[in-house]
């Protein structure tokens, strides 16, 4: 007859792989939270090679105008454009942050400085994708709200 294993035997070592997984779930949205802040930083410094740098080799980014914009040159060309034209003081505020292993997303909110002063706000989406020990990003979609009309 076979005996059976005492419940703690069985229920234990459930419990400790639990807390290690949402703990390791915890340290990637912790992580992506970084990336968000480290975008926002690059941003702020006006450097568009290391805005780029968060983004995967064959990103595709879709901007706020319906553009395309496929891999990692085309990011930092629409960055140095944006900066060029007069786009800063940019503030992201996270959302939503999910991790399914190798792979997340995150939705944020921004604001940013446009040209002439006027604040510009919208949200982004992104896919990442655990490459070595950093997210990157593999797709990003973003949106713009439309200005508040002038007061009458």
């Amino acid at each position: 007859m076979q005996r059976l294993k005492p419940i703690h035997a069985v229920i234990l070592p459930i419990l400790l792989a639990v807390p290690g997984v949402a703990l390791g779930q915890q340290q990637d949205v912790e992580a992506i939270e970084d990336r968000l802040g480290q975008y926002e930083a690059r941003f702020n410094a006006g450097d568009a090679e290391a805005v780029a740098e968060l983004f995967s080799d064959d990103v595709t980014y879709y901007d706020a105008l319906g553009q395309v914009h496929e891999g990692r040159d085309a990011v930092e060309q629409l960055c140095r454009g944006n900066f060029e034209a007069g786009f800063t003081d940019m503030t992201i505020d996270t959302v939503e942050i999910e991790v399914f292993g190798d792979t997340a997303y995150d939705i944020a909110r921004y604001t940013v400085s446009g040209p002439g002063g006027n604040q510009l706000e919208g949200h982004h989406l992104a896919i990442l994708a655990k490459e070595g020990d950093e997210w990157m990003v593999q797709r990003t979609l973003v949106n713009a709200l439309p200005p508040e009309p002038p007061a009458q």
